[in-house]
């Protein structure tokens, strides 16, 4: 959305669906969404996984960078609460309702997020407490001294066979007849998976019967140690063996290897088992910790959620009120009187609509307008004759009386020739009189009707009003008093109209009061939209101006004085309006009256329109 002025005097407005930077923006705010979204999957990972395992190197990594998403999102938050801030002291429009939005915003994401946090920790708790309750755990450490005690047994029994007397006459014959040996082996000890014979001196191997995996080298035969049961695995099956030094059948020393092999995925059981129980002991320790643990964890990932919210708040709240703010600022160029503003707008929803009736209102307003002002030109004109038809018509009279009286007086010059002398003097008085007060009225229309443009320039005010003061005070009855003034005020005006105007109000407050009066000036800083202003104040004490006159005394040629053009507070009007300036008075009848002039403190471009 953006703002942008046409040739000529036509100013538009220009509203688009989507800028630029609301893309980005929204692509931005996506962005940050999915990078938020990636940390809590990486990081939760990371902690679900360092409960049971050796802490990852990346875990300091990730943890910076959960840390810092935050932080980045705070500072984003705090830039542009702060731009707010900035803008609410300005004043600019559509700040409060922006601050609404956001708070309606922030308010709803929090109602939403409350609950889910209760009812997630509440869920949390309900499954900690059924899962990890006093049965789970004797459960897992009943399954555990199972485990233990299978394979004790195992063991045991193993080395009570091979230490019997009877294994020792079995395997006697085992050089000879390893077969029949196996035979009666599986026959006492139908546990035995394997038998393998070896000659003590070379380790030939004489005989093998059983599983592949548990066939032993010649090298691994001389690493296991006699008469002691040992655990290998072999395949990915785990076994029982022990190794037996016997004199053979033949008088020579044999080795006997026996095996006996675990259940598949004994080992895999018996670790999840202890690694389970480790944990759920851990658990259970460290119940109360792991709640609260689980409930900073909400937290660091609910954080950077209500931020990123809050970012979105920011983004929609401006895409929602500008064009409220173009709307508000188009409306105030027309209360300024400015009526070739204009909204231009791509969208076709309800705020497009909105727009084309306002425009269709301004176009209605300018023509209405431009009616009114030609109206009242014709109409200010038609006074404006009646009344200088009238000014002119009074002081023909005795100006064709005077005329009249010389012409009979010439005609009887023989019979009094002294008396037509003072005829004459006082009748070319008479003329001179009226010829000067038509000359004057006719200055005075001319003036008005040719006023030259202001040229505006810096002037200290206070200095203009004690120059013009010094012109109507000091002479006993009146009294002009300037002290509220500001000495350092400097306001761009025309310095020789603005003494015009001035010393018209003076001179109508001492004129008006007919004797003594005093005449108070004051200045004061003011603020109307988005413009500053030096209002001056010019109250007397004088009688005051009647109620039925007031509507009408700025009216060209309308006046309460005797010998009044009725031009003087016109002219005042008309120079505060170039300067882009108004003028106002509040009067009450026998205390006196007090003219407002709000000047600006800057110039923009001059304000279209005649007088």
């Amino acid at each position: 959305m953006g703002g942008c002025a046409a040739p000529g005097d036509f100013a538009v407005i220009l509203f688009r669906k989507s800028g630029t930077g609301s893309y980005s923006s929204l692509i931005s705010v996506l962005l940050l969404y999915l990078l938020l979204m990636a940390l809590v999957l990486v990081f939760s990972n990371q902690v679900l996984s360092e409960l049971e395992v050796t802490p990852s190197p990346f875990g300091g990594v990730i943890l910076v960078a959960t840390v810092a998403f935050p932080a980045f999102l705070a500072v984003l938050v705090l830039v542009n609460v702060a731009r707010l801030v900035r803008d609410r002291a300005l004043g600019k429009p559509g700040v409060p309702f922006k601050i609404r939005l956001m708070l309606f915003f922030t308010v709803v994401v929090l109602l939403s997020a409350v609950p889910q946090a209760i009812l997630s920790a509440n869920f949390i708790r309900t499954m900690l407490d059924a899962w990890y309750s006093e049965p789970t755990g004797e459960a897992l450490r009943s399954g555990q001294r199972l485990a233990l005690d299978y394979y004790g047994r195992t063991v045991d029994d193993l080395d009570d066979f091979v230490s019997g007397s009877l294994f020792r006459q079995v395997v006697r014959d085992a050089d000879r007849v390893p077969r029949q040996v196996w035979d009666d082996i599986q026959q006492l000890k139908p546990r035995i998976d394997s038998f393998q014979v070896f000659t003590a001196d070379t380790l030939e191997e004489l005989f093998f019967e059983g599983p592949n995996e548990a066939r032993l080298s010649e090298s691994q035969v001389l690493r296991a140690r006699s008469d002691t049961v040992s655990r290998d695995s072999s395949g990915g099956r785990s076994f029982l063996r022990i190794r037996t030094d016997v004199e053979g059948g033949t008088g020579r020393p044999i080795i006997t290897v026996l095996s006996v092999f675990l259940p598949e995925a004994f080992d895999t059981a018996a670790d999840q088992l202890s690694r389970g129980l480790e944990t759920f002991a851990q658990i259970e320790e460290l119940r109360g910790v792991f709640l609260t643990a689980i409930f900073l964890f909400y937290v660091v990932f609910a954080t950077p959620i209500l931020l990123l919210a809050v970012l979105v708040s920011f983004l929609l709240s401006d895409e929602i009120i500008r064009p409220l703010v173009n709307l508000e600022e188009a409306t105030r160029r027309v209360a300024e009187g400015d009526f070739s503003f204009r909204i231009l707008t791509r969208s076709n929803d309800d705020v497009g609509m909105l727009v084309q009736s306002f425009n269709r209102m301004i176009s209605e307003l300018d023509r209405s307008r431009k009616k009114m002002i030609q109206t009242e030109k014709i109409a200010a004109w038609q006074e404006i004759a009646q009344r200088l038809a009238h000014e002119i018509k009074n002081p023909l009279t005795p100006i064709r009386l005077s005329a009249e009286r010389l012409r009979r007086k010439y005609r009887d010059l023989r019979d009094d020739p002294e008396q037509f002398a003072r005829v004459l003097e006082r009748s070319v008085d008479n003329i001179l009189r009226e010829v000067n007060g038509l000359n004057e009225l006719l200055g005075e229309f001319s003036s008005f009707s040719r006023m030259p443009a202001p040229q505006p320039a810096p002037v200290k005010i206070r200095g203009l009003v004690a120059e013009v003061a010094g012109s109507y005070s000091g002479d006993g009855t009146a009294v002009v008093r300037y002290d509220d003034v500001d000495a350092e005020l400097e306001v761009p005006v025309d310095a020789a109209q603005m003494k015009q105007v001035l010393a018209n109000l003076f001179k109508n407050a001492i004129e008006a009061a007919g004797g003594e009066v005093t005449i108070v000036v004051r200045s004061d800083l003011v603020k109307r939209g988005n413009s500053r202003y030096c209002r001056l104040q010019i109250r007397d004490n004088g009688p005051g101006i009647d109620e039925a006159d007031q509507a009408e005394i700025f009216n060209p040629y309308y006046t309460t004085k005797r010998h009044g053009t009725g031009l003087g507070l016109a002219i005042v009007e008309r120079i505060v309006f170039d300067h882009q300036g108004q003028i106002w008075f509040e009067s009450v009848v026998g205390t006196g009256t007090t003219f407002f002039i709000d000047l600006p403190l800057s110039r923009d471009e001059k304000r279209q329109g005649s007088f």
